[in-house]
């Protein structure tokens, strides 16, 4: 990569990931001598991603450049953000800077990678400055669902750039401060160089209604239940947890927290002074379910129909400890996430089917969003004064509409930029533009593997997905390679048991000349396969419509 040519200081911001999608955030920040990485999250897998875990950012350029890597700055804890943190650090192992709830769980995450000893870890609070190669960081207090989010103010050679993190504007948060738009106009008096801001909800019109809703509302449902109330939320919503514990004091119930990452964010929020729950409030499951349901209070995950969740293994009856009964309320404190609609609707249906009442977000407010609408998006934009702009967070529509309102603050439309993930954008006082592309799609990882979207694995699982597989095997005898025999060929996933027997034999029969041509003479396997695929898929394809995986496999005798 080349290096502008002028005597300006400037700056280049790399995006890894996080537009044009929600998920996997990385930004990466560059001067001549310096990288600093915003975040590094993770992407649940999508419906066309069978068998993968989580995707990531691809990270070729960060462990290219490791010598100029500085630090990982993060902004908040939710895993979109933090997921992927130690993947960078296996790449290149650099100083990671958090707030607080973050830190404590990205602890866990290297505890569990067994990590933790190689990482550099540092606390970091709103105010703080820390010299981090040539550049001044300093982090600000924002509103979000997750306690301790903040957003990031970089001094750079060519002027301030801003990074929001995940905000709202909500005045009187459950937990924590308000967005401090004060000190962002501080920071800013001269306005910023660059803002790089959350455009999730820049599509949606006034302000995200306060978390004080919920309070208003959520304890209330507890309050008339008759039987027992079984609240589903995300692990992360430490407020959605404090107002619940509140419920039951007031309402003379116990509560019982179910599932790890539930667990595990209830006893970080208390370790950090978040929660202020008594100890004699919770309780286990076995005491639970020896107790009177109006006497207890189940919160759990699954607000998504995520297939392992508390609530989703409750509606199919295979939960270990629960099992629903006549006459339970079932709240779900969470907005459905867009691609989600189908598991969520199927888990109430299968609720609704085993007696119990299902009260959603679309009914009564339970559950409000962490991000900034129309009108927040435009004061940050008045208190930032910036000379560019770069939405990020959120789907090319959502960049769109937050570049769009942008504009109307006053940014001039030549130094706006829909970025996707791998632009390199270049910029000074003077000027900015798109100067190159680098390496930046998905990285699928299952298990211990990882491939990118180039790689056969994905795109062989799609493929069985959709037309089952068909496995070619035949012999070759060891002294000349000629064909012995014919070919076997089965099928699964492919056509109807019925139909296979016959047109599998007319495949065989149309693949066996062909094989016993091919094989008269020398030929390297590569090419072999090749030959039995096209034949083999050509056939059948002109049959069925179908191209099913084929496997070939060759036995010497």
């Amino acid at each position: 990569m080349t290096y502008k040519n002028s005597d300006a200081p400037w700056i280049r911001v790399l995006p890894l990931g996080g537009l044009g999608e929600i998920g996997k955030n990385m930004m990466v920040l560059e001067t001549v001598d310096d990288i600093v990485v915003i975040d590094a999250g993770v992407l649940f897998p999508e419906w066309n991603m069978p068998g993968i875990d989580v995707v990531i950012p691809n990270m070729d350029y960060l462990e290219e450049n490791a010598d100029r890597v500085r630090a990982l700055l993060i902004t908040h804890g939710h895993e979109d953000h933090i997921g992927a943190v130690p993947h960078l650090l296996k790449r290149a192992n650099v100083p990671v800077y958090a707030p607080a709830m973050a830190e404590a769980l990205i602890h866990e995450k290297l505890r569990q990678a067994k990590m933790r000893d190689e990482a550099e870890l540092t606390v970091i609070h709103p105010g703080e400055q820390h010299e981090i190669g040539d550049l001044e960081v300093e982090w600000f207090a924002v509103c979000h669902s997750v306690p301790d989010s903040t957003g990031i103010a970089i001094n750079t050679p060519a002027g301030v750039v801003i990074h929001t993190g995940d905000f709202k504007l909500d005045n009187a948060p459950v937990i924590g401060p308000p967005t401090d738009l004060g000190v962002l106009s501080d920071i800013c008096q001269d306005g910023a160089l660059l803002l790089m801001a959350d455009s999730t909800y820049a599509e949606e019109e006034g302000y995200s209604p306060s978390d004080r809703e919920v309070v208003d509302n959520l304890p209330g449902l507890i309050g008339v239940a008759d039987d027992r109330v079984i609240v589903s939320s995300f692990a992360s919503q430490i407020a959605r947890i404090q107002i619940v514990a509140d419920a039951c004091i007031k309402y003379n119930r116990k509560l019982c927290v179910l599932g790890r990452s539930m667990i595990n964010n209830t006893k970080i929020g208390r370790d950090l002074g978040h929660l202020n729950i008594p100890g004699d409030l919770l309780i286990s499951v076995a005491e639970a379910n020896s107790l009177p349901g109006d006497k207890v209070v189940i919160l759990t995950t699954g607000s998504q129909g995520e297939p392992q969740s508390g609530l989703v293994r409750m509606s199919r009856n295979d939960h270990r400890d629960i099992r629903i009964q006549e006459n339970d309320t079932i709240i779900m404190s969470a907005s459905t996430i867009p691609g989600n609609e189908v598991p969520v609707n199927d888990s109430i249906n299968e609720l609704v089917r085993l007696g119990a009442r299902v009260i959603t977000n679309y009914e009564t407010r339970t559950h409000v969003p962490g991000h900034a609408r129309k009108e927040e998006l435009r004061a940050l934009l008045n208190a930032t004064r910036p000379k560019y702009f770069v939405p990020v967070h959120g789907e090319y529509r959502m960049l769109k509409a937050h570049v769009d309102l942008a504009v109307t603050t006053g940014v001039s439309p030549e130094n706006t930029f829909i970025l996707t993930d791998g632009d390199v954008l270049e910029l000074d006082a003077h000027s900015a533009e798109v100067v190159d592309r680098i390496e930046a799609g998905h990285i699928f990882v299952h298990g211990l593997g990882m491939w990118d979207e180039s790689g056969n694995v994905v795109i062989e699982r799609r493929s069985l997905q959709h037309n089952g597989v068909v496995t070619v095997a035949f012999s070759r005898d060891t002294v000349d390679g000629s064909l012995v025999g014919t070919p076997k060929i089965v099928s699964a996933g492919f056509v109807h048991v019925e139909d296979a027997p016959g047109l599998l034999r007319e495949t065989e029969d149309a693949l066996t000349p062909v094989l016993d041509q091919h094989l008269k003479k020398p030929i390297e396997w590569g090419e072999l396969e090749d030959v039995v695929r096209t034949t083999v898929g050509s056939f059948l394809g002109r049959r069925t419509k179908r191209r099913p995986l084929i496997i070939t496999t060759a036995i010497d005798v």
